[in-house]
Formats: C-alpha cells, structure tokens, sequence
C-alpha cells in the first residue's frame, strides 16, 4: 500500500502499469477463455472486464467500462477497488443521495467476485465525466488559465460542490487537478471525481495537503475538515493559473521543509507573479493556521464582490541560535521534533541532558513550550522506565514541541482520527499493527489532546474511546486485545479474519454466508470462530453476550469453547439469517463430540448423533445448541447415572461379599455342619418332645 500511495503523490492520476486488465479494445481473458460481463446493482449494470478504461484509473483500483441495462442513456463506469487498500465505507450511504452537477455522483456500490482474479472485490459505479482531467500528472504543463476562467469555471463550481457536501458532514479529501474533469469535450464545464474508493486523501499527492497532513502517512491522515479541502483548492488554483507545480524540482520532503520554513504561501508562490484579485483567495486559502484560513463563508463573500482584510503568512518563530542535531541546524520546533521522531535513539541524550530545554528558553524565547516539553519527560516516566519508555518519552516530547502535528510513534505518524484508517491499513499489509496498540496503551492520544492550545467539544468523545480501547486492549481473550480495537475504530470495516477475508464481510449474515461456503471446501480451519470473528461480532453486535465470545479463547476448556460456539452462531443465525446453514451445522457436528460424550447414556448418545444429524440437514444451529446443551436432558442423565452408580455399587459390595464368603471354604464347611447339626438336633428334639406328649395323652 505504501507503494501505491507514493506512486499516487507523484502522479495522482492514472497510476502506471498497475492495471490488470487488458489494454482497451482488447478482451479480458482467463485461462485463454473471455471473460463474462459482472452484474451487480440488483441486474441494472453490467460491468465488462474486457473493456478497461485507464483514463479514469485512480489510486485506488482500475476503471471498466459498464452497460446500464435498465436506462441505457445513463453513461457510467466502474472503480473496481484493489485489494489491500481501505474504501470509505462510512461514506458510502451518505454520498449516494449528493446529486451536483459539479460533483461526480456515486449511483451503485457493492461486492462482486472479480473473474480476472477470483477474489471478492469492491466496486463503485460512477457518472462518467464525459472528458478529460485538467491535468494528467502534476508535473505536467499545461496552458495557463486566466483568472476569469479560474474564478467562473473551477472555483465558484468547485465552491458550491463543497457547500453541498458541508452541508452533509462530508470532507471530499481528494481536491486537485488531476482529479478535477471537463463535463466533456465541448464544454468548460467541470466535475470534481469521486472520493469515496479509499479512505480520504491516501491518494492524494503531498502538495495539496496542509502541513499536518503531509507529516501523517497516508494511511493515518485522518477525515480531515472542509478547510482541508479549501487549502487543496488553493493549490489547485495555483497550479491552474501558472499551468504548471511551481515547486516540481523539489521532492515530497524538500516541498514539505519548505513549506515548514517559510509558510506554504510564500513557499509555494516564491516570485511568481499573481493577479492581484487572485492573490487575495489565495493568502486565505493557503494559510497554515486553520483558524486563519478562509472558510467557504469567506470564499463566497469574495465571489460575490467583497474584498476581505488580507490575510499575512504567519512565518513560524525563529530561533536566535540554531539548534545542532546530527550535525545538522534547526531554527524551528517543528523541525526539530520531525528528526526527533525519526532517531528517537539520538534525541533521548540531549532531552536527558538538558539541552533541549536550554535551548527552547534561550535561543527561543519560548516558556510554554519549555514547560510542555517538561510536562512530556515527566508523564512518559509515570508508568515506569521499561520497555519502550525511549520511544514514549521522544513520542510525547514531540507533541510538545509541534502540538497540531501526527502522533509520532516508532515510524508510525497518526492524526488522533486517523488511528482507525492507519490499523486498517496496517492489518492489511500484516505489519505495524501492534505498534499502533502500543500508541493507545502508551495514552499517546489524551496526551495529545492535553497539547492543543485550543480545546475542542469532538475531542471529549475522542479521549473516552481512546481510553476505553486501552482497557480492552489490556484484556487477553477472544474478542478483545489490537483486533477489538481495528472493528471499533472502523465502525464500516468487513471482517479481517484469515478464513472470511476473500469474502469481503460487511454484516453477520454475510459472515455465516460466508462461513457456509468454506464449511463445505477442504482445508478449512479447525473451528469457524477465530480472534478476528469474535472481535468481529462483540465490536458491531453489542447484544451477544461478552462472556460467551470470551470463552472462545483457544486453550480454554474444550467443551465449553464449543458450546459457546454454537451458542454464538446460533444467536447470530436467529437475529440476522440465513435460515439454512447445513454445511457450518455439519462443520459444528464435527467439533461438538465433547458435548455429546458427557452424557453417561449410551443410548442417549447414539440418539442426540442421529437427531444432530437430522439437524444439520436443516441447517438449524438452534436446533443443534437445544440439542447439545439441554439442561433438562443433563440433569435427567446426571440423575440417571447417579442412581445407576449407586446401584452398581451396591450390587458390587454384595458380589464382594459372595466372592470372600465363597473363597473361605472352611468356615464354609464349618458353618454349614454346625447348621445342618442344629437342624437335626431341632428335628430329633421336636419328636423326643412329640413323643412325650403322645405318650403322655395314652396314659390317660
């Protein structure tokens, strides 16, 4: 991804060589056959694989043309989003009712299985421009426009297109020449492109962006604010009236020091000679300070005639003495804390020894800033100097040096909103994640909050979800730890889960849908719930029970990690669907032995496999859960088998007796003679005593 943004920054339009249909005219193909036509949209569009359109490529994915089936006048075509770069999902619902004519509209978005590789892509189905971008590549040349084009053409279209996505809470983020279109061929009439097939300005080139910006990596930049796009508009207009990048011999880090020295005005205007009604939007737009820069409020009064207070570049403050650093000199805090940043291993010394604060009161002149600069030293030792305090305490000193800039943390560089597209980003490259948890853990954020100089109301909820991720980051199972904190910071993001990702999963039942496919192939995973789906689940369904998804860990105990299991995908079949799920039943049949070995009876055993398998053939994992934990049905057996021991045991204590009765044959013998002589002693009494009685009675 980070290829793809560099790429992008140097030329945002059409990216090289990264197309992977044919070129145009030409039939897709696979294994030699043409590909098919891709319907999407409920059968309205028909999108042709076969057909490429590079000339409306972005940084996100390539361009195919599309058939609208049911209106054949609407001219559109396809973004077909490449894997590994993060669309703005929260978007997608609210743009889709932004109808402008200077705005490219969005008309259908969704999943398809891409035949030219296979795997689930998503894709947007956009208006078509009709004709061509204003610029093919930021360091082209183009014919310079006057100011009455400016102003008629671009800025008073491109200023109510803003208006109407401000007035929705929408940022476009993607503001520059080479995203900006001619209606068509014939006419002056343009169409700002589409912003919504990666997360805001991860395409955009470094240029347009404001300083704080520039700083963050692409990923981490955050939704940004209208006035971010007013300062991408001030660019525009300048590259537009000069016709050309005035500072295209300088690379990204060059333009970005400079604009750090001088002001982005000056920077970016040097000697270049401006029209005196252009320079004045132009002081306004460009200006460093967001609470100096022009609002659209501003931009519409200059429209209309009014001419503003000009505004002055603020020049950053300068210090009587340079601070040396590496062997190099710094004047400025900025500077310095973005070299900090990058060798926090040299920076610790000279924060240790004092020199940093020596020079800031000195050479600066700056007590607040020395003060905040103390504040950070003493907050990073707070929880103690052990791992990764180094890279804590450079962290924390340079908020204080350069408040409004990213978090800057081990290479990492975040705006405080930009942390969820930054773990997206990084979880989808599979590297750098943990650093980003680590930030949060480190409460890099609240102490980020506690450096503005000016308090927001959006930063209270901010501090409280930060704070909350750090607690579940803290907690070990399933469901919580860094993959809680990628789907809660991503409200939008499908499932990131190895044995789902193909599958694009943005809900619960496209998740047990998705699970049912992979149920019936070969080399499936053991168990159909992994860290990422039972993150998955608590993160967007707050009504399954927490207790149940922790249970889940592997190294648990087995029986109830599978019950709770089922239990899970059961609760989550009977709220959201499908109905019929046989293969993941069968696939839980495999898993829930344990559950039916607990039970002592035999013959119940052989009845609850064959009713599971009737189960399964209805797909009811309901059904399955009533079966395997029936605590009726347990008791019952817990009973049962409680009685049967205890008769077993009685029948086993009189069988030992026989057996040691049987195995003593003297006393056998004995015991049977002295018996069988009290018999007949008893017999021989009994006619003694007969015949007495007898005789007795003839007497008489």
């Amino acid at each position: 991804m980070a290829t793809a943004a560099e790429a992008t920054a140097q030329n945002p339009g059409p990216i090289p060589g990264q197309s992977s249909g044919p070129a145009p005219g030409q039939p897709a193909s696979a294994s030699g056959r043409e590909v098919e036509p891709v319907v999407m949209g409920g059968g309205r569009f028909e999108i042709l694989p076969g057909t490429p359109l590079p000339a409306l490529d972005g940084p996100a994915g390539k361009a195919y043309a599309v058939r609208a089936l049911r209106d054949r006048k609407m001219d559109v075509f396809a973004i077909v989003g490449t894997a590994g770069v993060p669309a703005r999902m929260d978007l997608l619902s609210g743009i889709r009712g932004v109808e402008h004519v200077s705005l490219m509209r969005m008309i259908e978005w969704g999943m398809v299985d891409w035949p030219l590789d296979g795997y689930k892509r998503i894709v947007f189905i956009l208006e078509n421009p009709g004709g061509r971008r204003l610029m093919n590549s930021l360091s082209d040349t183009r014919e310079q426009m006057t100011e009455e084009q400016i102003t008629r053409a671009v800025i008073q279209p491109l200023a109510s297109a803003l208006r109407e996505l401000s007035s929705r809470a929408i940022v476009h983020g993607d503001i520059r020449p080479t995203n900006i279109f001619l209606r068509d061929q014939g006419t002056s009439g343009v169409m700002l492109g589409e912003c919504v097939s990666t997360v805001t300005s991860f395409g955009q080139a470094p240029l347009l962006l404001t300083i704080e910006r520039t700083m963050a990596q692409p990923s981490g930049r955050g939704p940004g604010t209208t006035s971010d796009d007013l300062y991408a508009l001030g660019v525009t207009i300048l590259l537009l009236y000069l016709g050309r990048n005035p500072v295209r011999q300088l690379d990204d880090e060059a333009m970005l020091q400079a604009k750090l020295d001088r002001g982005t005005y000056p920077a970016l205007v040097g000697t270049a000679r401006l029209s005196l009604n252009l320079m004045e939007p132009l002081r306004g737009l460009l200006a460093d300070d967001p609470k100096m820069r022009w609002t659209l409020n501003d931009l519409d009064l200059w429209l209309s005639g009014r001419r503003l207070s000009p505004k002055q570049p603020q020049v950053p403050r300068k210090a009587s003495r340079p601070f040396e650093f590496n062997g190099t000199n710094y004047w400025h805090c900025r500077g310095l804390a973005r070299v900090f940043a990058r060798n926090p291993a040299a920076a610790v010394p000279v924060i240790d020894n004092g020199d940093l604060d020596r020079w800031l009161r000195r050479s600066l002149s700056d007590e607040a800033r020395a003060e905040a600069v103390a504040s950070a030293i003493e907050s990073a030792g707070v929880a103690g100097k052990g791992a990764h305090f180094e890279d804590r305490l450079v962290a924390r000193v340079c908020i204080a040096l350069d408040p409004p800039a990213p978090i800057r943390y081990k290479q990492k560089s975040v705006m405080l909103d930009g942390f969820g597209t930054a773990m997206a980003d990084a979880f989808m490259r599979n590297e750098g994640y943990q650093v980003l948890g680590e930030a949060i853990a480190a409460q890099l954020p609240m102490f980020w909050v506690s450096m503005q100089g000016e308090f927001k109301a959006e930063y209270v909820p901010m501090t409280q979800t930060f704070e909350a991720l750090r607690t579940q980051l803290e907690r070990p199972g399933s469901g919580y730890g860094i993959e809680r904190l990628l789907y809660e910071l991503n409200p939008m993001l499908p499932c990131f889960s190895a044995t789902v990702r193909n599958h694009m999963v943005t809900s619960a039942s496209e998740l047990l849908a998705a699970l049912e496919q992979i149920a019936s192939r070969p080399g499936r995973p053991r168990e159909p719930i992994d860290r990422h789906i039972a993150a998955y689940l608590i993160a967007r369904y707050r009504k399954l029970d927490e207790r149940l998804i922790a249970l889940t860990t592997p190294g648990g105990e087995v029986l109830r990690r599978i019950s709770a299991m089922v239990n899970i995908l059961a609760d989550v079949q009977k709220r959201y669907g499908p109905a019929n799920l046989p293969n993941l039943c069968n696939w839980m049949i495999e898993l829930i032995g344990p559950a039916v070995d607990r039970f002592h009876s035999r013959a119940h055993r052989d009845k609850l496999r064959t009713d599971a398998a009737r189960i399964a053939a209805e797909g009811n994992l309901q059904g399955l859960l009533t079966l395997i934990d029936d605590p009726a049905a347990i008791r019952k057996d817990e009973i049962e088998f409680t009685k049967a021991r205890r008769e077993f045991q009685l029948a086993g204590r009189e069988i030992d007796k026989l057996k040691r009765e049987i195995a003593d044959k003297d006393r056998i013998a004995e015991t049977s003679g002295r018996q069988a002589a009290a018999v007949v002693s008893s017999i021989l009494g009994t006619i003694a005593l007969v015949g007495v009685v007898v005789y007795t009675l003839l007497r008489k």
